[in-house]
């Protein structure tokens, strides 16, 4: 008979496989989300009796577990939006319309669910809530109890696309996989995100039984970002990239493993904003495949390289991006020939260490100091003084510290919001 290989979500099933791997989903995990958990089909009285083979169960038992909420931020950052999903639903439609014209047979035309009411359809009951009992075929009514409540709604399921149903079920949850489940499972994830109930739904790769049944070598079954799937974020210089990297695997850790950086620690492999523009024109230049954000501080270097990179035909595959513009420094005290005034610094000194916690009791209070203009431009540059005290400060308080609130890290988050929406906009 074989063995099978399912990601389900909740006690629905959205993909499955029989002796293979089949499609790998451990990009939708990270590596403590791997655990065992008990199954049906393993008989636990002989493992009891034989606990020598004890090596044997654990590997049947493995799986990827993660719930859901923590799951779509990755499918985000993949391209698998509600948006995706939607444009995936009415190519469904419109390929079930097409086989019908294909072969010129009259029929009315089908008043599908739009995709608003497809995701209503779905999220009807949340799906912790589901009953998965088997219904037994001496049951003389058991296509309808099998359905359970969704029986109720069958004129609403009538109305879905049928090209990826197989009428086969046995329970309310295998009902719904086999009627609502027509979509990728990236895009069913997120139409299930829809219901707030489903939040804490967990997202289940059971892959031990098909190891252990010899099909597919554990090694196999990676969590984390694939190689593809990664984002090189490149930067000014080092102190840039150690303080977003450090930042991503304390504030936001369940993406963190999606971006990797150009850090030299002792030189940056591309110091300076004149350095970086060129590394651009080069990848650009040998249509290198790979996804790739430069990401600029927010000073009148960082405006006059963005506009330079703006000039770029880019591929879909690269951006460029500034450091955010924040209302913290519309007004922030700066140094120049008039003395200290408060003044605009975004897009003219707010490098890095500005989105620090800039609350430091052995220096005066934080200032930038006006150092050259930039004709291109028409601006001045400046830059944070002491900045590389602000830096060491951010990295000598502990990851508990940081994330227990006594550090001033929201101007640093809203830094890691910024790059990651731009991540989104990526493509390849």
């Amino acid at each position: 008979m074989g063995t099978s290989i399912e990601l389900k979500v909740g006690n629905v099933s959205l993909d499955y496989a029989k002796n293979s791997m089949g499609n790998d989903y451990g990009f939708l995990f990270q590596e403590d989300d791997l655990t065992r958990i008990k199954r049906e089909g393993i008989d636990y009285e002989y493992y009891a009796e034989h606990p020598e083979e004890g090596a044997e169960l654990e590997i049947s038992e493995l799986a990827f577990v993660r719930p859901l909420a923590r799951v779509i931020p990755r499918l985000d950052l993949l391209g698998h939006t509600l948006e995706s999903a939607k444009i995936e639903y009415q190519s469904l439609i419109n390929e079930e319309n097409s086989l019908w014209d294909e072969v010129s047979i009259a029929h009315e035309k089908k008043d599908f669910l739009t995709f608003e009411e497809f995701c209503l359809l779905a999220n009807l009951f949340p799906l912790d809530d589901l009953a998965n009992e088997y219904v037994d075929f001496s049951d003389r009514e058991r296509e309808k109890v099998a359905q359970g409540r969704f029986a109720e709604h069958y004129a609403d399921f009538s109305r879905l696309p049928s090209l990826g149903s197989y009428n086969s079920y046995w329970s309310e949850s295998s009902y719904l996989s086999d009627k609502i489940c027509i979509l990728s499972a990236e895009s069913m994830l997120q139409v299930f995100y829809q219901n707030p109930e489903n939040s804490d739904a967990e997202v289940v790769w059971e892959f031990g039984s098909i190891v252990s049944a010899g099909w597919v070598n554990q090694d196999m079954f990676q969590a984390g970002a694939g190689r593809q799937q990664t984002i090189l974020v490149a930067t000014e210089g080092a102190s840039d990239a150690r303080i977003i990297r450090r930042a991503l695997d304390i504030f936001r850790p369940d993406v963190s493993d999606f971006f990797r950086f150009i850090d030299g620690e002792e030189r940056h492999v591309f110091w300076g904003t004149g350095n970086l523009v060129k590394f651009a024109e080069g990848l650009i230049r040998i249509d290198i495949q790979n996804r790739v954000i430069f990401l600029l501080d927010n000073d009148a270097e960082g405006i006059d390289a963005y506009n330079k990179l703006c000039k770029f035909q880019m591929p879909k595959t690269m951006r460029s991006m500034l450091l955010p513009d924040l209302e913290e420094f519309q007004s922030f005290p700066a140094l120049g020939p008039e003395g200290v005034v408060n003044s605009n610094i975004n897009g003219r000194a707010a490098a890095i260490e500005c989105y620090l916690d800039l609350n430091l009791t052995q220096y005066p209070s934080a200032q930038v100091i006006w150092s050259n203009y930039k004709k291109e431009i028409n601006s001045w540059h400046g830059a944070l003084e002491y900045k590389d005290s602000y830096t060491d400060h951010f990295f000598k308080h502990s990851d508990k510290d940081l994330l227990a609130g006594s550090y001033d890290s929201s101007k640093l988050v809203k830094v890691l919001d910024a790059l990651i929406a731009e991540a989104t906009l990526l493509r390849g």
